[in-house]
This record gives C-alpha cells, sequence and structure tokens, in this order.
C-alpha cells in the first residue's frame, strides 16, 4: 500500500503508467512537462519551468490561493527571488509520499503539515478542486474526480480525458457498484486498498479495464492468499461475472481439490446455475455423491426463492436442468438414496426404479445420470485408540465393546480393525447425546482385519459417538495402553472413557 518506487525506473514506453507507483507517475510526468498546465518564470534568467496546478494547489494554502478562484494568476508566473534549481527541487519535494504522524484534524489552511497523499485522499473525499464526474452504478451515483490524477495513473484515462475528443462531464460507469468505483479513485490517489473478497474482485475488474497493474497485482495476490473453502464459490461466481478467466480456473482447481468442504459453503447456494454445472460435472471433484446431491438440492431450493417459485420437486427439478445428471445415484450408499434421496422427488418414479435396479444388478444402464465414479483421492487414516498391545485374550463368552470418540473435522468412518479374521458380531455408530444409530453393519466387507461399512458413517466435527460392536461367540480381544488422541497431520481423534480390554484397537476414517 505505501508509494515505494519500483525497481525498474526506466525505459517508459507510450503506455508510461503501467506497472507504476503514485509517485513515479507524478514524477515522471513532471520530469516530461505531461499535462502541466502552468509555466512560472524562476530565477534572475527566467527559466521556464512548467508544473502541475492540481499538485500545487493540493500541497499549499498559498498556490490554492495563487492558482484558483476568479483572480488566479495564470502562465508565465514570475518568482525572481530564488533560482531555479532550488525551485525544481522543491517541485520534487511536493510529491514526497512519505505519510506524516497523525495528521488528522484538517484546518482551513487543510495542506499544512499534511503528506502528498493526505492530500489527495483529503481532496478525493472533500471534491475539492474536482473538475470530471463519473456516474457510477445501475442508480448513477455521481462520483467527482481529477482529471490530471486520473490521467497520470492509467492510459485508459489519459486516453478518455485528454485531447479534442476526450469526455466532459457526467461519464457512465454503469458496470460496477459505486462503492467499488471509489475504493479503485482511493487506490489511484494514495497506492492504498483495503481489500476483501468481494472488493479484491471488483476492484480486480476495474484495474484490468483501465490498465492499473499496480492494483491488479495486489488483488490477485490476496485471491491467492486468501481464498478457502468459505468463499471459493464466492470467488468464482464474481470470476465468472466479470469474465476473469484465469482466476475462475484457480478458483475451480481449490474448489475439486476441496469439494466435500466447499458443498456445503453457503457461497456454493449462491452460484449461477452455469457455475452449478461446471463444478458438478468435474471428474476431479474430491466429494462423495451423497455431498454432491445435498449441494444441488439446497441450491435448487435456494434457486427457487431467486425465482419466486413455490419450493416443489417439480420447480427444483427445472431449476436444475442438467446439473440434476450430474449426481452419480448408483454410487451413493442403498440406504441413502432410499432414505434420502427418493423422498425429495427430484428423480421420477421410473428413474427411482432404475437406480434400484443397479444397485442388484450393476450392469443395469443408469443413463443419463452419471456412472463412473469422480478420480478424486481419499485419504484414510487409522487412528489406533491402543496405542500399544500387550497381550491378547481369549473371551470364551460373548461380550459388548464400546468405543467413545470426537474427531475435530468432518470425516467418515470407514471402519474398524480387529484382530481376529472371524467371528459373530454386530457393529453400529450411535450419537452419543441422542443415542440415534447413524451407521451399523453385521457382515461387512473385510480386508484382512479391516472391517468396513456398507456405507461410510458421517461423522460431524467435534460430536460424539459411541462404535458399539457385539460379540455374539468366543473371540480375542487385545488388551494395551489406552490413547487419549491419535493424530495425523490436521486431523485428530480423541477417545473418551473407554476400557483397556478391547476388540477394536483402532479406527479406520475416510477424510
Amino acid at each position: 500500500m505505501a508509494a515505494k518506487d519500483s525497481e525498474t525506473k526506466s525505459g517508459f514506453a507510450d503506455n508510461w503508467q503501467r506497472g507504476k507507483s503514485l509517485i513515479e507517475c507524478l514524477r515522471y510526468s513532471l520530469q516530461q512537462k505531461y499535462h502541466c498546465d502552468v509555466t512560472f518564470q524562476v530565477g534572475k534568467d527566467r527559466k521556464s519551468i512548467p508544473a502541475h496546478r492540481l499538485i500545487l494547489t493540493l500541497r499549499s494554502g498559498v498556490f490554492e490561493a495563487m492558482l484558483t478562484g476568479p483572480l488566479a494568476e495564470q502562465e508565465n508566473i514570475a518568482l525572481p527571488d530564488i533560482e531555479s534549481d532550488i525551485f525544481e527541487q522543491f517541485l520534487i519535494c511536493t510529491m514526497a509520499a512519505k505519510d506524516s504522524e497523525g495528521k488528522f484534524g484538517f484546518a482551513n489552511n487543510w495542506q499544512r503539515g499534511n503528506s502528498l497523499k493526505e492530500c489527495l485522499r483529503y481532496s478525493l473525499q472533500q471534491n475539492s478542486h474536482c473538475d470530471v464526474t463519473f456516474q457510477v452504478g445501475e442508480d448513477r451515483k455521481s462520483i467527482p474526480a481529477h482529471r490530471l490524477i486520473l490521467t497520470l495513473r492509467s492510459s485508459v484515462f489519459e486516453a478518455m480525458l485528454t485531447g479534442p475528443l476526450a469526455e466532459q462531464e457526467n461519464i457512465a460507469v454503469p458496470d460496477v457498484d459505486s462503492d467499488i468505483f471509489e475504493q479503485f479513485l482511493m487506490f489511484l490517489y494514495t497506492d492504498d486498498a483495503i481489500l476483501d473478497t468481494a472488493k479484491a474482485i471488483g476492484l480486480l475488474y476495474l484495474s484490468k479495464k483501465y490498465d492499473v497493474t499496480p492494483l491488479e497485482q495486489k488483488c490477485l495476490a490476496y485471491l491467492e492468499s486468501s481464498i478457502s473453502s468459505h468463499n471459493a464459490c464466492v470467488v468464482m461466481e464474481q470470476a465468472h461475472f466479470y469474465d476473469e478467466h484465469d482466476l475462475k480456473v484457480m478458483a475451480m482447481e481449490y474448489i475439486c481439490k476441496n469439494g466435500n468442504t466447499v458443498l456445503e459453503s453457503p457461497g456454493f447456494t449462491d452460484l449461477c446455475h452455469s457455475c452449478v454445472l461446471e463444478i458438478t460435472e468435474r471428474d476431479e471433484l474430491v466429494a462423495s455423491e451423497e455431498e454432491v446431491f445435498e449441494a444441488v438440492n439446497a441450491w435448487s431450493e435456494a434457486e427457487c426463492r431467486r425465482q419466486e417459485r413455490e419450493i416443489t420437486p417439480v420447480n427444483k427439478r427445472s431449476a436444475l436442468g442438467k446439473a440434476l445428471m450430474n449426481v452419480g445415484y448408483s454410487l451413493v450408499g442403498q440406504k441413502y438414496f432410499v432414505d434420502r434421496v427418493s423422498p425429495t422427488k427430484l428423480l421420477t418414479e421410473s428413474e427411482d426404479i432404475t437406480i434400484l435396479k443397479n444397485f442388484i444388478s450393476p450392469d443395469t444402464c443408469v443413463l443419463p445420470f452419471r456412472k463412473e465414479p469422480r478420480c478424486r483421492t481419499v485419504n484414510l487414516i487409522t487412528a489406533k485408540q491402543l496405542k500399544c498391545v500387550f497381550m491378547n485374550v481369549y473371551i470364551s463368552y460373548s461380550a459388548e465393546y464400546r468405543s467413545v470418540f470426537c474427531v475435530n473435522q468432518k470425516c467418515a468412518l470407514q471402519g474398524f480393525n480387529i484382530e481376529c479374521e472371524s467371528f459373530g458380531f454386530r457393529a453400529f455408530v450411535c450419537d452419543k447425546d441422542t443415542g440415534a444409530v447413524v451407521g451399523e453393519t453385521s457382515d461387512g466387507k473385510r480386508t484382512d482385519y479391516l472391517i468396513e461399512f456398507p456405507d461410510p458413517v458421517r461423522i460431524v466435527k467435534d460430536r460424539k459417538y459411541s462404535l458399539v460392536v457385539q460379540c455374539h461367540e468366543g473371540h480375542w480381544a487385545p488388551c494395551g495402553t489406552l490413547s487419549d488422541i491419535a493424530e495425523d497431520g490436521d486431523f485428530a481423534c480423541r477417545f473418551l472413557n473407554n476400557t483397556h480390554k478391547q476388540v477394536v484397537p483402532s479406527l479406520v476414517f475416510r477424510v
């Protein structure tokens, strides 16, 4: 945000403003006599030294009195009592960028003691000596500015505002909100920008439109460093709206890599249909089909509200269009399909039957719906509740074992490990506070000592769950040292109130 000079000071092309700070633009325009509108005759030799009336007016109350108003001095102002080289250094000093300390109370002589940036900021805020007005946004808000500052910061404004075909008063800027345009002007005057996601996207659009590369770089750096699961959809939607292709690609890459959390963000339901379609058709999207369905179902309800239509299955299906087909219904858990998908009536009765047939006979065609799994990476984490095993004890009778746990992020319980390859059992997971069963198995898929649930059990962050394993016959149970917490990178599982004797030494989570 400081007006620090850029490293490359030489070789200005015709578009000399590009990539330059406020101070560089002002200094260069003075050295090259660009857009100067007042001339001083200085010293005994009456050397002609051009300058900018506006800059002098904004820096000095004396110059303001000399150069503005009906009695203002015009061209060839004589200053015989000072040497020309001293006056030239004085003009350069008027463009000093260093902020003064504690200058907040501007008096009538508001220039006194204040830096260039402070004077420019104040003049913009107070509409002092403005000579051009923009009509901004749909409400055409009038925003005054200074033709010289705009000309010195942007080649586009230079073309618009100077020469015989220059636009005069009331220049229309209908394609951006007025508050964003005001922030844009403030950057041109001060090199300062206070950014959030919405401002950064709007300012990025304006910086490209008016060829202000320092602001463009600042906005891109902010967005690249601040994109998150919470705002990725907002970034994508705004990039789509402003036709910022590179930013949209960046947002899409983030969404695909973090799909399981992004799809639950409020920003997803605010997307346009085109963006929803692009996201849900991606093979790289890291999300379960259950999560994709929940997202598109929530979006369809939000879209009905935006269109002021009743939230009915027919209207929701109409709003979704092709996006409805981008869900792999045959890839969701069978119980989930029956309990959650079918009751929404988003699918027709014949489509329901087609999916149910596919569950029984996987070769059954499910077109036009997605059939193939997405090419996504699933991270399986083993959380050991027995960090070391002392011995295995044979239990000759039936018994029940309970593992109470909670995790620090949303995930799914894929299954659990046991110490012997086979014994009769029933296992279920319940919400410890409500007692509601959220997943169960009695003949889960087995891979060596790993038993998996038919459908991964959704686990909510910081909620307590109990995994209950009921053994129906003799079995081996390991005894060992309990873990209070098992960690893997950012993931953590905490074990609560468990006993040293367990048939389940570890849990396996899908993150």
